[in-house]
């Protein structure tokens, strides 16, 4: 029998978690002060801070998701790769938690390159995204545009993958570079994907985490 997460014994900082047909990651629980982890108590009353499709989203979870056993692994400094621990590691499981695989994603930054820009990026610590002001947690994998950080050079997953296909038509990506045109098609269909949950974004977890105004009788 499947564990389920109010099922579980002790918090766990991460995992790869199933309902129905849906495959995504609980990274933790979301607070003011960062990611945490997530545990039985925190079940329908906390934010857990969930990836899907290179999205990240806080959501309300039910306690009945399915604890798979798999764990996501996130880039290093000395090796940007990332995925999902097991042994046949499915390319379409990577993809559910992080839209693109990391061969995917660096095909698309290696054609865009000038000047040494973009690249893909690490950090050790929470950064925000220069496009959707959204936090990116620390080591999950984003790309720096420039290195001017003091105007702003991070971009999330999701934030380069949506400013990808707005931009499809207008700069004629897919005849300037056919290879690339099978994951051009597949940043399209993570786009048009609806995702539960509201962004990952400081000022809303604030709002949330406050308590409801009562008012005078």
């Amino acid at each position: 029998m499947a564990l389920c997460l109010s099922n579980l014994t002790a918090p766990v900082p991460g995992c790869l978690l199933r309902t129905g047909p849906r495959v995504f990651a609980l990274l933790g629980k979301a607070t003011p002060l960062g990611l945490a982890a997530f545990g039985r108590a925190d079940v329908s009353r906390s934010w857990a801070l969930t990836a899907e499709f290179g999205c990240l989203r806080l959501e309300r979870l039910s306690g009945d998701e399915e604890v798979t056993g798999e764990q996501i692994f996130l880039p290093l400094p000395e090796d940007y790769n990332y995925g999902v621990t097991g042994a046949d590691k499915p390319p379409d499981t990577i993809r559910a938690v992080f839209g693109l695989l990391p061969a995917e994603l660096e095909q698309v930054i290696s054609v865009f390159r000038r000047g040494g820009f973009p690249v893909l990026g690490f950090s050790k610590r929470d950064l925000r995204c220069s496009l959707t002001c959204c936090i990116i947690p620390g080591y999950w994998p984003h790309v720096v545009i420039s290195n001017m950080a003091l105007h702003g050079n991070v971009v999330s997953l999701e934030a380069f993958v949506r400013l990808m296909v707005a931009s499809l038509a207008q700069g004629r990506f897919g005849s300037r570079f056919p290879e690339l045109q099978p994951v051009f098609e597949r940043m399209m269909r993570i786009v048009v994907r609806p995702r539960p949950g509201i962004p990952y974004n400081r000022e809303i977890l604030d709002l949330t985490s406050k308590p409801a105004l009562v008012p005078a009788a």
